[in-house]
């Protein structure tokens, strides 16, 4: 399902739209639509990062959720790239409606070290997103 489809549209606070796909921005989160037969390469992640980065500034707290409508590659090596170059997220959640992309999943978790959970539909992965930025902040206090 389409985030812009939900009820959730009425909290996006911006939206960006690359050659790879579509960008919700959300008070301390993002949601990624990838676009059909994208590959996400390091070039790729250097997009988002520089996207969040003008969006919330350097080093923000937020989560990112890659809601997964439609298939596309990922070269986890490229993301491993992004969580060593010191760049932090506090999870991140992945939403899969097919198989396939629960296997996926299971690879990119194998490179991520931090916290990252699967999830089946967007609004869990919004819920888990929302405690896990909470907690974060209420940490960081």
């Amino acid at each position: 399902m389409k985030i812009i489809e939900t009820n959730l549209s009425n909290f996006i606070e911006e939206i960006h739209t690359s050659k790879n796909g579509t960008f919700y921005f959300f008070k301390d989160f993002i949601v990624s639509e990838i676009n059909q037969g994208a590959i996400i390469n390091w070039e790729t992640v250097q997009e988002i990062i520089n996207m969040a980065t003008d969006y919330y500034g350097e080093n923000p707290q937020i989560c990112y959720i890659s809601n997964r409508i439609n298939p596309y590659s990922i070269n986890p090596i490229d993301w491993n790239i992004f969580f060593k170059s010191g760049k932090r997220l506090n999870g991140y959640a992945i939403v899969s409606y097919t198989e396939n992309g629960w296997l996926n999943a299971l690879i990119e978790k194998l490179f991520y070290n931090s916290k990252i959970a699967r999830f089946k539909n967007l609004f869990e992965a919004i819920s888990w997103v929302k405690e896990i930025n909470y907690n974060a902040t209420k940490n960081n206090t």
